[in-house]
């Protein structure tokens, strides 16, 4: 938004061109005095500046209300992805919670038992997210040399830088009612493994913690500063 001096300037401009008209008409009623259209001959450049005033106003106003919507958007689009994994996640986890494993599970079944949202359905059967970018579900083994397809990870691509660090810096939770293992974060190079090295959401102790911001923005970013497509991935047993 410019600086509100400005329009104070422009709304002025505006004003005293209207106050110099009315007055010009006013003395051509009272005196007949019709030398007086000199003052139209005037106006006619005058107008002009009155237009491209309410012009420069109505743009000032449209770019502060572009900015604001693409600020909103961006809001909605974090939050959106956000609901999806919790719910995508919850329902997976709920739908297989009497097995010991995830061996039959695939997109198809996701779909057809309702585990992903509908809105989530791109072509041939893929996933998308709301940044138009895949989603995938793989299965994992939930520890280290442990037993297959006890985990699953949910991989979102191709997202904006800030999303992945808002992304990265949300308390996504813990405890065995939750069920995530981890939280893996990059630039989005290639088809990620999972925790994408160096592991981004782990903590020396092991502990599954939120990244701060500065090691959010570093990890989604990876080694290309000018970066600016991200992968997140969540792991959950």
């Amino acid at each position: 938004m410019k600086n509100p001096s400005f329009l104070t300037f422009l709304i002025k401009t505006v004003s005293v061109r209207r106050n110099f008209r009315a007055k010009c008409i006013k003395n051509i009623h009272e005196r007949k005095n019709f030398k007086q259209r000199g003052c139209f001959e005037q106006e006619g450049g005058r107008s002009m500046v009155e237009m491209l005033a309410v012009l420069a106003i109505i743009a000032v106003i449209t770019a502060g209300s572009l900015v604001g919507y693409s600020k909103a958007m961006r809001r909605h689009r974090l939050n959106e992805t956000i609901t999806q994994v919790a719910l995508m996640t919850t329902n997976i986890r709920s739908f297989y919670g009497n097995q010991d494993s995830y061996e039959s599970f695939d997109i198809q079944t996701a779909v057809k038992y309702n585990m992903v949202s509908q809105r989530m359905l791109g072509a041939n059967s893929t996933l998308m997210n709301p940044y138009k970018g895949r989603v995938t579900i793989t299965l994992d083994k939930a520890v280290q040399g442990g037993p297959e397809k006890t985990a699953f990870v949910v991989t979102y691509r191709d997202l904006p830088v800030e999303a992945c660090v808002g992304l990265a810096t949300m308390d996504w939770g813990l405890g065995e009612k939750v069920g995530l293992i981890g939280v893996s974060v990059g630039a989005d190079d290639g088809e990620p493994t999972f925790p994408r090295k160096p592991s981004a959401y782990f903590a020396e102790n092991k502990q599954t913690r939120p990244l701060t911001m500065t090691e959010a923005t570093m990890h989604c970013v990876g080694s290309d500063p000018q970066a600016s497509r991200s992968v997140v991935a969540w792991k959950y047993f």
